[in-house]
Order: structure tokens, then sequence, then C-alpha cells
């Protein structure tokens, strides 16, 4: 436990991979504020989501449990299992702590606190203006008439688009405006602050200075496809070939949103340091989950792979040596163990905790092993890392994986396929086995054994370049609108393709699968025609 109770700031990114800070080896980004956050604290090199995707991850953080005891197995559950349950916001709350969040918190209902004193959402896809402080802000400083405030959906949803708001009324700009403001009032008690931004998670709305800075850059390639193919997970048609300009401007994008989000942590961090709580402030920088960006040819998250389960996980403040760096794994649950001990707080017998405190990290196992897990069904896998391999365990099927992460980091070769499996394997399972009968959905245990599926090919899902549940994720949808608001959207989707974006519309597959997507959401064949024709007419 800490001597004394620090400030405590979680920084959290949406859908941020793990190789993203430039001071972790990642020549090909630009992150000086994140590299700081390395310099002057630890960097946990084998961070994990515990469920790697979005509303799982977000409440396995809250409440530093499974979803055994909040019911979120995946984006598919509706409401969380029970509304009073121990999160931390609300624990730190009772213990005379000043919470608050800012930014993309992904509740449902979305004003559903959680415990937290004060919340100032920007929201993904906000349902209502009343219910999102940025939408209103952007109403205050005259942007209240653009309709998709995080950029185009879904029908670019993976398409380079320039802000159409100056950077500083961007969203990410705005979620640190935010936090700054409620540092300088609350600097003379004890904070508990959780910063949340939309990105990198798509549509990639970025200024245009971001986008140019990593325009032709030499990017690394996404890692292949296995030669022994992908029996779990099926490429989308629509997914952008290896190689091609496509592939190159989509990850140009995605890094550049994360240097946006870099350049607005170090605003947040310069802002402790001139308010004299640097040295009193427990920082963390994290993400729910990874994104894929092409590896395997995949993209968005959910899978168990290195570029959706691996993420950042930077920790700053009192008890972690500056400068310092561990290969112990970690998961999201042990940010959530990490704060309630460094504020002295006792969990309650009847809500343990999955994780465990990572100040005195000494104290913790050299063989160490932490889990994460997805899904229901025939979907469901489970996975558990630690003494340098990766586990899977695949429920349609029964199949099973193990890599290496040090002689195969890109998880290319199955060592259980070559029927020689390495002794690690036994203690991996075993380990994994114990985890989904205690924390994850015990009932697919029986008798020490896994209790799978059989097999089935797998079809389009969220692994989608334009996955299918993207179609009802239109904010606001134009079926029985006045003509003014169908013409502002359009003109809006118009505009996201600029000199700089409008060589996808050169794809006539592209074009086709736009097409049919616009329609299958309401919307007449003409219109994006006209659109079409417009960019065309620039060329």
């Amino acid at each position: 436990m800490a001597a004394s109770r620090p400030n405590i700031l979680i920084l959290h990114a949406d859908q941020q991979r793990f190789d993203t800070i430039a001071a972790l080896g990642n020549s090909h980004m630009r992150t000086p504020n994140l590299d700081r956050l390395v310099n002057e604290g630890r960097a946990y090199l084998n961070g994990y989501s515990s469920c790697p995707v979005c509303m799982p991850a977000r409440h396995d953080l809250l409440t530093g449990a499974s979803a055994r005891h909040h019911g979120y197995w995946s984006n598919s559950n509706n409401f969380i299992q029970s509304h009073t349950l121990d999160t931390f916001p609300r624990l730190l709350t009772q213990a005379g702590y000043q919470t608050v969040a800012v930014g993309k918190m992904h509740h449902n209902p979305a004003r559903e606190h959680h415990g937290w004193a004060h919340m100032f959402l920007m929201e993904e896809l906000p349902g209502r203006r009343e219910d999102d402080a940025y939408l209103q802000y952007l109403d205050s400083v005259g942007y209240g008439h653009i309709r998709c405030q995080h950029g185009v959906r879904p029908l670019f949803y993976h398409t380079p688009q320039p802000s159409r708001v100056p950077e500083e009324h961007h969203g990410s700009a705005w979620v640190a405006h935010k936090t700054i403001e409620l540092i300088r009032e609350k600097r003379n008690v004890p904070f508990c602050i959780m910063t949340s931004w939309v990105g990198p998670h798509p549509p990639y709305y970025v200024p245009e200075s971001y986008l140019e800075e990593y325009r032709d850059a030499d990017l690394p390639a996404p890692c292949p496809l296995p030669t022994a193919g992908d029996r779990q997970f099926a490429p989308s048609p629509e997914n952008p070939e290896p190689g091609s300009l496509r592939s190159q401007r989509l990850r140009e994008a995605y890094f550049a949103a994360c240097t946006l989000i870099d350049t607005h942590i170090g605003r947040i961090l310069d802002a402790l340091e001139e308010t004299g709580q640097a040295d009193n402030t427990l920082v963390f920088f994290t993400s729910d989950h990874g994104e894929m960006l092409g590896d395997r040819q995949g993209y968005q998250k959910h899978y168990p792979y290195e570029g959706s389960a691996h993420i950042p996980y930077l920790v700053r403040g009192p008890g972690f040596a500056p400068g310092s760096q561990s290969t112990c794994p970690v998961n999201t649950w042990d940010v959530t163990a990490t704060i309630l001990d460094a504020a002295g707080i006792d969990v309650p017998a009847e809500h343990p905790l999955a994780g465990d405190s990572l100040l005195g990290e000494a104290d913790l196992p050299e063989d160490r092993i932490v889990h994460f897990h997805h899904g229901n069904g025939r979907s469901r896998y489970v996975a558990g890392i630690g003494c340098g391999h990766k586990f899977v365990h695949f429920y349609n099927g029964g199949e099973e994986e193990l890599f290496d992460m040090a002689a195969d980091p890109w998880e290319q070769h199955n060592l259980l396929a070559k029927g020689d499996a390495p002794e690690i394997a036994t203690k991996l399972r075993a380990a994994t086995l114990a985890f989904e009968a205690e924390q994850g959905q015990g009932e697919r245990v029986k008798d020490g054994e896994f209790v799978d599926f059989p097999y089935a090919a797998p079809g389009r899902h969220m692994a989608s370049f334009y996955p299918p549940w993207s179609y009802r994720q239109y904010p606001p949808w134009t079926v029985g609108y006045a003509a003014e608001d169908r013409a502002a959207i359009l003109a809006e989707m118009r505009d996201s393709l600029q000199d700089e974006t409008a060589y996808i519309c050169q794809e006539p597959e592209w074009r086709a699968d736009a097409i049919a997507t616009w329609e299958k959401l309401g919307g007449k064949g003409e219109e994006l025609e006209a659109i079409f024709a417009a960019v065309d007419a620039k060329q």
C-alpha cells in the first residue's frame, strides 16, 4: 500500500496498439510525450487487454473483475449485470477522492455513472446532444452543424479524413482542455480523473498536418497470414491488399491519430508540472485493446493476436522507478488493483479482484501468467501469457495454438501443430483451464477439460474491413430526415474525400461496395454516384 494517497490520472486511448511508442523501439512513430512517460516512469513491455474489444475491456477496468461479475463478454451485451458493483470510481468517491470521467466511457446507458462524481462525455456515437459535453461544446463554438463529429462512417470508416474543425476544437484537443481545467480546479484535493480519447479508433479523422507528417513514410509492413492459413478468422474481401496504396494510407492515418493524441497528452503532463502535482500523481497510459491494422490480413480487434491484444502500458508516479522497464506480463485488471492499492482502499471480500497491484512488483512471481478472453459460444477463445509463450484455446473445434513470443513475435508458427509440444504448453494450458473455471465461463469446463463446439468455418464478422454491425452506426441516419438534413450529411461525405484521400474512390470494387452499403443504410445509389462524379471532375 502507498504511504500517502496520490492523485490518480488514467490516460486512456481507444484501439491503440502496443507498437506505437517511439521510445520503445518504434522508430516510425513520433510520440515525444509518451516517450517522456517512458523515461520518467515504468514501461510494461508485455501489457495485454483482459478482453480485446471495447465494452468488456472498459468494464474490466471499471470493476477489476471479469465478465462473470459484470456481464460484458463481448460488445453484443446490452447492459451491465448489476448497477451497484464496487467499481474503482465508486470506491474512490466513497474514500474522499474527487472522481471525474472525461471523454469516451462507453457506458450503457451513456450517463450510467458507475460511481463517477462528475462526467464530461465525448462518446464515439453519441445518442443525444444533451448527454454529450463535446457536442455541446462544438455547438458553442459554431460547429454544431457537423453531423459526424468523429468522422464519416461507416462508408469511410477506414478512410483518412482530414478534420473539418481546427485542431483546437478537435475532440482529441477538447478532452485535454477539459482535463487541464479539472487539474487546475482540483489541485488542492486528491483527485482521480479518467481521460479517455475516441482515437485512434476509426474513422481516422485527423488534422491534415498530422496526416502530412506520415505521408509516404517508411512504415513497418503488416505481419503476414501464416502459411498454414487461419481456420478461426476469415479476412473480408473488402480488406486492402497488403502493400497497396490503400493499406499504406490507412496505416499512415492510424499512426497520425496516435501522434495527435500524444500531442495533447503533453499538454496534460505540462499542466501537472505547472500546478506542482506531477510528483504526487500516479499517471497511467494504456488502451482498451489494439488494432490488427492489416496483420494476418485482418482489421479491428477481438483477435487473440498481438496487434489486437497487446497494448501500451505505462505507469509514472510514486512507487515506479523512472526509466525502468518490465517484461512481467500484466493486463487490464492489474491497473484497477494498482489504483485501489495506491489509494489505500480495501476491496470488499464479496468482490475479489482478478488482478494484482503493481506497487511492489518485486513480489510478483517471475513465471507469472496472465489471461485474456473474448466472446460466447463457438466464437469464444481463452488465452494465457507467461514464461515467454502465448497459449490460445478456441472453442470452435477445440483448436489450440502455442507461440514462442521471443523467437516468433508475430505468431507465425504454432508449436502445437508440430505434434511435439514443449513442456510449457502443459503449464499454460492448465493455468488457462483454471482461469476459465474460476473467472471465465465455468460451464465450459467439465472434468478438467474444455467443453468445445464442433468446428465450423468462420463467416464474415468483426474481422471485416466494413463490419456488418457498422451498418447501424451512422449517427444520425437519414431515413425520414428532411431534405436539408440529408444534404448536410451528403456534404460531409463529399468533403471527407479531399484531394489527398480521393484516390480510394478510383477503385471500382470500393465504389461498388460503398454504393451497396449506402443502399443497405437506406440511401439512394445516385446520391453516392454524384459524389464520385464530383471527385472524378477534380482529378
